[in-house]
């Protein structure tokens, strides 16, 4: 019975202090008193329909934004040579890798500038002869270029194209020089001549001394460039964009020359040049994150009269107040 009553009374006693902790463990966090005005009520409720309207149709009226980016690609570009020598000397056409850096602008979804740095060379390639013995020359700049583009988006069907579509565009290239030289050499062969029957070269035949000197030097003066481009772009997801182009180069003036002298057994000699001013192609891809957008909330209309919510009627609108 001693065993009972005392079970009882340490009962009464813990249990309010039980209850007491559980009450204070749940207790609600005290609000302030401004968030119990109306003001407070209705910028909370605009930011929660802003904040829905821009994550579902935020891109339909972006205003502009600015992005920067890194492009990877494949350039060929080829000089122009005035004299071949009777066929001794030529060029070709070279392809090397580059990249560049820039930084962009789009107005509306529609229009772009973009602008930045590029690590592209221009080439000066001299073949000398011809076949598996011809030996290949390759001089090219200091590689610096700094370029300003323009874009269109072009839309095509009833849908109107966000980021993703093909861009058409065109650009200035401005390619410092130094006016130094790159290099000099001294290429020299024979060839032989003269009459007589059998195989190979009989005991009269003569043998000629052929020379070719060259000296390469970079232009005293900015170089400038001519661009076209064609792009599709396409949007990876977030902020981040994929861009595949091709983008046509012509050139305005010359960067890069080779002066060539050519003699046959040192006699009287020919003159030739060959220049570079960087026209050619190239092809890439491009990598591009959007880190500012502005939107312009003018045009987006309330959260109820988005497309797909059926307008209230009178009635609606009655039996809703009265509930």
């Amino acid at each position: 019975m001693k065993t009972a009553l005392t079970t009882f009374w340490l009962s009464i006693l813990v249990c309010p202090a039980i209850a007491q902790g559980i009450t204070d463990y749940y207790r609600p966090p005290v609000k302030s008193a401004d968030e119990f005005t109306p003001e407070f009520r209705s910028n909370k409720e605009r930011r929660a329909e802003m904040t829905k309207l821009i994550a579902r149709y935020g891109e339909t009226y972006i205003r502009e934004r600015w992005y920067i980016g890194g492009d990877g690609f494949f350039r060929t570009d080829k000089g122009q040579l005035d004299q071949t020598f009777n066929g001794l000397i030529s060029t070709k056409g070279t392809t090397q890798t580059g990249w560049s850096a820039v930084i962009g602008w789009v107005s509306n979804e529609r229009w772009a500038v973009e602008g930045g740095y590029a690590r592209s060379p221009i080439h000066n390639t001299l073949v000398v002869g011809s076949g598996s013995n011809a030996l290949d020359l390759r001089f090219e700049n200091n590689k610096h270029g700094f370029v300003v583009r323009g874009k269109r988006l072009m839309r095509f069907g009833n849908r109107a194209a966000r980021r993703s579509g093909l861009w058409l565009g065109a650009g200035v290239w401005m390619v410092p020089n130094n006016g130094q030289q790159v290099s000099s050499f001294l290429v020299e062969g024979y060839s032989y001549s003269g009459s007589g029957g059998g195989f190979g070269r009989n005991s009269r035949a003569r043998v000629d001394t052929i020379q070719i000197f060259g000296a390469t030097r970079l232009s005293p003066r900015l170089n400038g460039m001519a661009e076209a481009s064609a792009e599709y772009t396409v949007k990876l997801g977030g902020k981040a964009e994929l861009s595949l182009f091709a983008r046509k180069y012509w050139g305005l003036s010359n960067s890069i020359t080779t002066n060539l002298l050519y003699t046959v057994n040192r006699g009287e000699s020919q003159s030739a040049v060959l220049r570079a001013d960087g026209s050619g192609w190239s092809v890439g891809v491009s990598l591009r994150y959007v880190y500012a957008l502005r939107y312009d909330l003018r045009k987006m209309p309330g959260i109820f009269n988005l497309r797909g919510n059926r307008p209230e009627t009178v009635n609606e609108k009655r039996r809703r107040t009265q509930l």
